[in-house]
């Protein structure tokens, strides 16, 4: 006989959501990125990613494109890309703790329980935006 074990509904909602947002961020990541590897429609080809892999971003980015990088708007222009497709998913990756704790907050028991992780999530933004992601 299977014992029975009582989940509390935040908890569940959120490993139901980092579950979810996670599969469907490794499929966007995987799936474009073997479009990639396979030679299809590549914003930087392959071999010429390989030769200057070893450099720094700044480098990387002026022999490879001829352009200087901030940030990822670049990933957002070229979205035409397998490459910068497979960004999506690496994005979506990232945001997944942010939607499940904001998931959970909407099931909190209490609102001791639903500040707190507002109050995790506002960090969660804030340490994004401090560290110049977007």
């Amino acid at each position: 006989m299977t014992e029975k074990i009582d989940v509390d509904p935040m908890a569940l909602a959120f490993a139901k959501i980092m579950t979810i947002f996670t599969i469907i961020g490794i499929v966007l990541m995987v799936v474009p990125a073997i479009l990639y590897f396979m030679g299809q429609n590549q914003y930087i080809p392959l071999s010429k990613a390989m030769d200057y892999w070893h450099e720094s971003t700044v480098d990387f980015w002026k022999d490879v494109k001829g352009i200087t990088v901030h940030g990822y708007d670049w990933v957002f222009e070229n979205l035409q890309y397998t490459d910068c497709q497979s960004m999506i998913g690496v994005l979506l990756l990232m945001m997944t703790p942010l939607i499940s704790m904001l998931a959970a907050a909407a099931k909190a028991p209490n609102k001791t329980y639903a500040i707190l992780l507002l109050i995790a999530s506002a960090e969660f933004i804030l340490s994004i935006i401090l560290k110049g992601i977007f």
